[in-house]
């Protein structure tokens, strides 16, 4: 939409600038001790331990010198019982097709159902948004809230090309550049939110940040993004906006894990640093090679603000430079749904806390539990390894004994020749204490599933511990499914709910389009063409999303054994149960569900009685056989149509 102007110099403009920056100083204040945290569990998901002195000496020794030492190691547990929960998220959320169901609320036709479900699976594929899908669940089990931005996007491709064009003066042809503009993708976008970039209202939790007043995200844009958004009318005061160009050293949110460099962004562009300086003071290139700005959401009263004469609240945007000196963008949010553009998901079920705990976090003193029985153990066996003496100094050689080398040679001094070698020196006997550590460290684990409901089963590993039935196994599964499924359920009712809601209310403000999209979901299979014309009209109305029921798919496999033994009973079903189904849909269906995708391709189109042929022969649908094609059987009364081959109706009897 496009910006509200708004002069540097006027005393609106710096009214604006205290006001968005005592709110966003309040947000960032209020939340240092939760980002220790993240960094914690950023951490503790990569497995990393800071190195310590006499690490650091090992590991020289180990490099250099080729002598293996032992290291301090953090077991990636974390990591694991992470992966497992985002591998069942994901398979619960995605696993549906389409990922987003609805229904009617008042009493919307099924065709309305399908037009928009059609329309908003093909923004998730064109647009792109199941791979931001799966980062947002994975951020929900590492920092305990995962945030997505979402927002209706008309894509602008440009390309210019060199083309052979007619001179206007001598008509020769001449080499010239050309520019094309075309209108690309046009529908909702959605983008990942690094937590430590977004910042709310610290009077409400982070579920319930939609009833603070405001929210905040950082933004970090290449030059080329502010001139697109320039160009689409959303900034303002780019003039001013080079001399606000903040310069940022590298992110600080976490030592080991590797982010994108921004530390260069207050370096100018190319054509700064060539030619002369005054030459170069007032050309387009003199410009920052990217900019860094708060994008403010704030649900405000205009009169009181300063930016209308409205007495009622309603969202508005303010994006604001990084040294809060230069406001870039002022608008109404302009959104039907009257939210702000962000989707929030946690997995706790936890209704009263500021911010919710991940899972690197809840197994924290587990891991760090596990990580101590393991490096003690290692370490006690190190020390089992070296052999310990006591030896005479008077008798042996010193600079032998102090070697230490596998395989040693010890040399005795001369006057300890012909002495009993056995009291020379004598061997310490060590005992490995921390022999149990290991037996401990399955206890712990067992813990730590008990915690978050997360077996071996679930991890992809079968209990050695003795024979299993496949029903124990199964039950075994089941119940950790029963407590990931409550997760599940909240993370559906709370995140993808919202955010699915909110795809449909951009969809139905903004789409002004009509296009013929594939029809999706079980309804696709009967659905003749399987293709449905969406225009702006039939996806309007109340369409609740399904929400997630938190159990995993069934398996496909198992399925279509089912449905193959029902098949092969059929003679011996009741009639009024076999005459009572479409067996040759419920055959399509089986076919699908073991994986065959093309066996529609095999279908037989079974033509009405007296349909004329002509217009089928003429589109092309219909090719006569060579050599005049096989005859006719004797009492056909309809004409059949088989991939590209069609039988034509028998002759009249006179």
């Amino acid at each position: 939409m496009p910006t509200l102007k708004i002069a540097k110099e006027s005393p609106l403009h710096r009214k604006l600038c205290a006001m968005i920056q005592s709110r966003i100083r309040m947000a960032q204040k209020d939340r240092t001790d939760q980002e220790d945290i993240w960094r914690k569990a950023e951490e503790r998901t990569l497995a990393y331990i800071p190195e310590q002195e006499v690490d650091r000496v090992r590991r020289n020794r180990r490099e250099n010198s080729g002598k293996p030492t032992y290291t301090t190691i953090m077991l990636p547990y974390s990591y694991a019982l992470l992966m497992s929960a985002h591998t069942y998220w994901t398979s619960v959320f995605f696993g549906r097709s389409p990922i987003h169901q609805y229904s009617g609320r008042h009493g919307e036709t099924e065709m309305q159902i399908q037009a928009l479900e059609a329309l908003i699976d093909y923004q998730v594929e064109v647009g792109r948004l199941l791979g931001p899908y799966y980062i947002w669940l994975y951020d929900a089990g590492k920092y305990g809230v995962g945030i997505m931005g979402e927002y209706w996007d008309v894509e602008r491709i440009a390309y210019g090309q060199l083309v052979e064009m007619p001179d206007p003066i001598t008509g020769l042809p001449v080499l010239m550049q050309a520019t094309v503009d075309l209108v690309g993708y046009t529908g909702n976008k959605n983008y990942n939110i690094n937590p430590f970039d977004f910042w709310r209202d610290p009077r409400v939790t982070m579920k319930n940040y939609q009833s603070g007043e405001f929210c905040v995200v950082l933004k970090r844009m290449l030059w080329n993004d502010v001139q697109r958004r320039a160009a689409g009318g959303f900034y303002m005061n780019m003039d001013e906006l080079k001399k606000h160009a903040t310069a940022r050293y590298g992110d600080n949110n976490s030592s080991q894990l590797k982010r994108p460099n921004w530390a260069t962004t207050n370096l100018a562009s190319d054509a700064f640093s060539f030619g002369d300086v005054e030459a170069r003071a007032g050309s387009e290139g003199s410009h920052p090679a990217a900019a860094f700005a708060y994008e403010f959401y704030v649900d405000l009263v205009p009169k009181e603000w300063g930016v209308g004469p409205e007495s009622f609240p309603q969202k508005w945007c303010f994006t604001i430079t990084e040294d809060f000196g230069l406001i870039i963008g002022a608008t109404p949010l302009g959104m039907m749904h009257g939210k702000f553009p962000f989707s929030v998901a946690e997995p706790e079920v936890e209704g009263y806390a500021a911010e919710s705990r991940g899972i690197p976090e809840i197994v924290a003193p587990l891991q760090n539990t596990m990580d101590w029985l393991v490096n003690s153990h290692f370490y006690n066996v190190r020390a089992a390894l070296n052999n310990q003496f006591i030896v005479d100094p008077s008798k042996l050689v010193l600079k032998d004994v102090e070697a230490g080398e596998p395989g040693f040679i010890w040399r005795l001094r001369p006057e300890a020749f012909g002495t009993d070698i056995r009291s020379i020196f004598t061997q310490v006997p060590v005992t490995d204490v921390t022999r149990t550590n290991m037996t401990d460290l399955q206890q712990m684990f067992g813990l730590g599933e008990r915690t978050l409901g997360i077996n071996d089963q679930i991890m992809g590993v079968l209990n050695t511990g003795g024979r299993k039935t496949a029903t124990e196994v199964r039950t075994a599964a089941g119940f950790g499914t029963n407590r990931l499924k409550t997760n599940t359920e909240y993370m559906s009712a709370m995140g993808f709910s919202h955010h699915s809601q909110k795809l449909v209310q951009n969809s139905q403000q903004f789409y002004d389009a009509q296009m013929k999209l594939k029809i999706v979901g079980d309804l696709a299979m009967g659905a003749g063409p399987g293709f449905i014309s969406v225009s702006p009209d039939i996806i309007m109305g109340f369409f609740n999303f399904v929400t997630v029921d938190g159990t995993l798919p069934v398996d496909r496999t198992a399925q279509a054994n089912l449905w193959k033994d029902m098949m092969s009973n059929l003679r011996m079903m009741p009639p009024q149960v076999a005459m009572g189904f479409d067996w040759v849909k419920i055959f399509t269906w089986v076919g699908s569900l073991a994986g065959l995708k093309n066996i529609n391709q095999f279908k037989v189109q079974i033509m009405p009685p007296g349909m004329d042929m002509t217009n089928g022969v003429g589109a092309g649908n219909v090719i006569p056989m060579p050599g005049g094609g096989p005859k006719a059987l004797p009492g056909a009364n309809s004409s059949t149509v088989s991939g590209n081959n069609a039988l034509a109706p028998p002759p009249p009897a006179y």
